[in-house]
């Protein structure tokens, strides 16, 4: 094991609040100070240790990630570490909008929404302007808060929180909250789209072949659900594993058990991919205790798999493909700090990113279909820093109906610094 691994495992077994420095992991493991320099923000990234003001680093309890699905003032309390003083009946409700109390009262009102959140400091005025607008209050900075804000916010239902963490940090948490709800709002998920069992058509296990059959003349559809008696979704049945069948013979016999499932909640863009990769042309809807609701085909999840339309919220893939320039056949972008990784160089995800995008752009201009990554395989020949420019060239080596393949070279100052090869499924 290597002596950063040993580091990492020395800070994990830590009790929790226990300080540490680089000198005191240094002199105990016997390690260089670069080393344990090292080690420490790799732990911070995981969550392991914390660094604080006036209390150097501590090892923190490691805080589980949590989806959020809709943001409340209990979620905000939870993001930003707050305590709640005050109206804490209200914590169940739910917010869309903040602002920061940097202004006089006489500003301050055109900010103040119904159900808003206000993050201010110690002003006990600029407060109890915020609760008669029904805004749940979030004093940052540590500061205390009066008996009389206390007893307002109680009698309102309107939560009061405080926290240690500074104005802008506390926004930043709150606005990438609420950047992910909206995000998550924008995606398509299986429950938008599918068709119900009723509209479809559905089987039971101990319906015949001659059953199917009939079925298939009503509904013009070729491929069914079975359910057995507890209406729990056992098989898929479809007109080729009929044919030549006794007309007798019961649906169990012949239907394809432990089909692969879809669920409301899931996203369009994971079950199309599903269904490219395992050629299936229609699955099954169904609840969480496995109950059919009915079916979803892929026409169905192609044509309805649109991207993501939201203004001013940029998901990370936004974030990265936005230095993304095309000219003359190549594509080129700057190196930015963010696109790093912990160790200082370029981070392959990145690049893998970039050409997963430019792979799609160089496809989708002769199919207009949709683009699915089989494989991928990327060599890095040289190094990369801050404000290089590469340049990338992609060309198209085998090109079939439902498949093919590119070649990628990343170039810098005319010189091959990545190769990447990369095969596709078009649908």
């Amino acid at each position: 094991m290597s002596k950063h691994q040993d580091i990492l495992d020395y800070l994990e077994k830590l009790p929790v609040g226990k300080r540490v420095s680089v000198r005191s992991i240094s002199n105990h493991l016997k390690v260089s100070d670069g080393t344990a320099y090292r080690a420490i923000k790799e732990a911070e990234n995981r969550g392991i240790v914390e660094t604080r003001p006036r209390s150097g680093t501590v090892r923190i309890e490691k805080k589980a990630a949590v989806r959020i699905e809709k943001l409340t003032y209990s979620e905000i309390a939870r993001i930003s570490d707050s305590e709640v003083l005050a109206g804490k009946a209200g914590l169940g409700h739910e917010f869309s909008k903040f602002s920061i109390g940097a202004m006089t009262i006489k500003n301050i009102g055109r900010y103040l929404v119904k159900g808003g959140l206000l993050i201010v400091g110690d002003r006990e005025n600029i407060q109890l302007l915020a609760l008669e607008n029904h805004n749940a209050i979030l004093v940052t900075g540590g500061f205390s808060v009066s008996d009389k804000v206390i007893g307002v916010a109680d009698s309102l239902g309107i939560p009061v929180m405080v926290t240690h963490y500074d104005t802008f940090t506390v926004a930043t948490m709150i606005n990438h909250a609420l950047s992910n709800v909206r995000i998550k709002t924008d995606l398509t998920t299986v429950g938008q789209v599918y068709q119900s069992r009723l509209d479809y058509g559905f089987l039971k296990s101990k319906d015949t072949v001659e059953t199917l059959n009939k079925l298939i003349e009503d509904t013009r559809n070729v491929r069914f659900p079975v359910i057995n008696s507890q209406d729990k979704v056992v098989g898929v049945v479809s007109m080729r594993d009929v044919v030549g069948k006794d007309p007798q013979i019961l649906l169990d016999k012949v239907m394809t058990r432990n089909p692969i499932l879809a669920k409301p909640q899931t996203s369009l863009a994971n079950i199309s991919q599903k269904m490219i990769f395992e050629d299936l042309n229609m699955l099954p809807v169904v609840a969480d205790d496995g109950a059919l609701l009915g079916v979803i085909t892929r026409r169905q999840a192609m044509e309805n798999l649109p991207t993501l339309q939201h203004t001013n919220l940029y998901t990370y893939s936004d974030q990265i493909l936005s230095n993304l320039q095309y000219e003359d056949g190549q594509y080129q972008f700057i190196v930015e700090p963010a696109m790093l990784d912990n160790a200082g160089n370029f981070a392959q995800g990145v690049l893998a990113e970039l050409l997963k995008d430019i792979s799609v752009r160089v496809l989708t201009k002769k199919h207009l279909k949709n683009i699915i990554i089989d494989q991928m395989m990327i060599y890095f020949l040289q190094a990369v820093q801050i404000d290089d420019c590469l340049v990338i060239r992609p060309r198209i080596i085998t090109e079939k109906r439902r498949s093919a393949t590119l070649d990628f070279e990343v170039y810098l100052d005319q010189q091959i610094i990545a190769k990447a090869i990369m095969t596709l499924k078009i649908n």
